[in-house]
């Protein structure tokens, strides 16, 4: 019954990453190890994994570039292992280019692309860009360098990764419009964030999140309903956990986004990034990316 959950990519991109890990240990910067575990996880696991998947219809020929994407993302684990500055810069440029090349070739073939899968590729863009500002020790518009290194990681999970789970999904009218939505929603988070940094009105961030909130509930809300209509159970076990990781991690997004409203003492930003960030990466997109590797038999 569970046969397709025991599929060699995910084990084997595990593999590659752990590996990454173990032979260059990061000293941790502006936060704890984990943090940039949950970061690297992207361009070494999630990004291959999710673009392999996304395109996976097309001829092999299309699809070398996601291959090679393992080994230019260590390009960015070896950054993380330096202090920052212009090596370590070099180092997260080279993956930033090679996003690049993914976004030339994505533009190139935007008729085929479905909007989401286009916006996926627009997102990663912007990790790639945070992350090669994180290492540069360049803090946009006066950010604190954490907050520099957990948009990174945002834009790689609720952005990238949540982008690709709408495009994964059967096509309906629905599916066309959480797509449109994730752009008033992710672009209206960055904005009220912003906001919120040059002293802007507070409400302003509160709305943005809000809205982006209800638009991830109904993109994790249509995969749990397409699970009803998986065969292989394993498929459908991992599809409906990944829409219940989703859910949660969201739910904290929102306690979190209303904070200028209610003050709740627990929900600070080392605990949000150590649940609602482990949520994002081991959660959501793990079991869906899994869920969706499974074939139907």
């Amino acid at each position: 019954m569970l046969k397709g959950i025991y599929s060699p990519l995910p084990w084997a991109a595990l593999l590659l990453f752990v590996s990454s890990c173990l032979l260059l240990p990061i000293q941790p910067q502006w936060g704890p190890a984990y943090l940039y575990w949950i970061l690297l996880a992207g361009p070494v696991l999630f990004v291959p994994w999710g673009l392999g998947l996304l395109t996976e219809q097309w001829p092999t020929q299309q699809l070398m570039i996601t291959r090679l994407l393992p080994f230019t993302g260590l390009t960015l684990v070896a950054a993380f292992c330096l202090p920052a500055g212009w090596i370590a810069a070099s180092l997260a440029g080279l993956w930033l280019l090679t996003v690049a090349g993914i976004g030339i070739w994505a533009v190139r073939r935007f008729r085929e692309l479905p909007l989401a899968g286009l916006l996926a590729v627009l997102f990663l863009g912007v990790a790639a860009a945070w992350a090669f500002a994180d290492r540069w020790g360049w803090q946009p518009l006066g950010f604190d360098p954490l907050i520099v290194l957990l948009t990174a990681i945002h834009f790689h999970y609720a952005g990238f990764a949540l982008a690709l789970m709408t495009a994964l999904l059967p096509k309906s009218s629905l599916q066309a419009a959480l797509s449109k939505g994730l752009v008033v929603g992710v672009g209206g988070v960055a904005v009220g964030i912003t906001s919120t940094q040059l002293q802007g009105p507070a409400w302003l961030e509160v709305a943005a999140v809000t809205l982006m909130v209800l638009i991830g509930w109904g993109i994790a809300a249509l995969q749990w309903h397409e699970a009803r209509n998986v065969r292989q159970v394993g498929r459908k076990i991992l599809l409906r956990l990944g829409s219940l990781a989703l859910f949660c991690g969201l739910l904290l997004a929102l306690l979190y986004g209303w904070r200028f409203a209610h003050q709740w003492s627990w929900l600070t930003i080392p605990w949000m990034y150590a649940t609602h960030g482990v949520l994002n990466s081991v959660g959501f997109t793990l079991l869906t990316f899994w869920g969706r590797s499974i074939k139907e038999e």
